[in-house]
């Protein structure tokens, strides 16, 4: 199935496969990386973290189902300091390592208001679609 106009919602970093064949697995794909900011975001509210501690609440949270690699946190993660959403501090572990810790500024608070606003939006119009499935499609022509 081929879709030629596909709505960008700001949840998802990229077009869903805009004028792309969508297969099941791929879009399950997209729709998680999509949610990454909004997850990320939601996580530095509460606290600072850094990058595996992130990985790791995201994991526990979900039962297991929700994982995100660091080759793709990270490049979120740099993509939202780049947006002021977030900034970073490095603090000393130990006598030879440090970790980096983000935290959510204002305007990441702003963007996750946004991303929140957004997902509702979308979470509603799909429950109205499944809501109706089953129903006579000519009822609504």
């Amino acid at each position: 199935m081929v879709y030629n106009k596909v709505r960008r919602f700001s949840i998802f970093d990229s077009y869903i496969l805009e004028g792309s064949n969508i297969a099941a697995g791929n879009f399950k794909s997209t729709f998680k990386r999509g949610a990454t900011a909004l997850l990320v975001l939601t996580l530095l509210q509460e606290r600072d973290m850094y990058g595996y501690e992130i990985i790791q609440t995201l994991i526990k949270r979900s039962n297991g189902n929700f994982f995100i690699p660091e080759g793709s946190l990270y490049p979120s993660l740099y993509k939202m300091i780049d947006n002021g959403y977030i900034s970073s501090r490095e603090v000393q572990v130990g006598k030879a390592s440090t970790r980096i810790y983000y935290h959510l500024e204002d305007a990441g608070r702003l963007h996750l208001k946004q991303l929140l606003s957004d997902y509702q939006a979308v979470k509603n119009d799909i429950e109205a679609i499944l809501s109706r499935s089953g129903e006579n499609a000519t009822d609504e022509e």
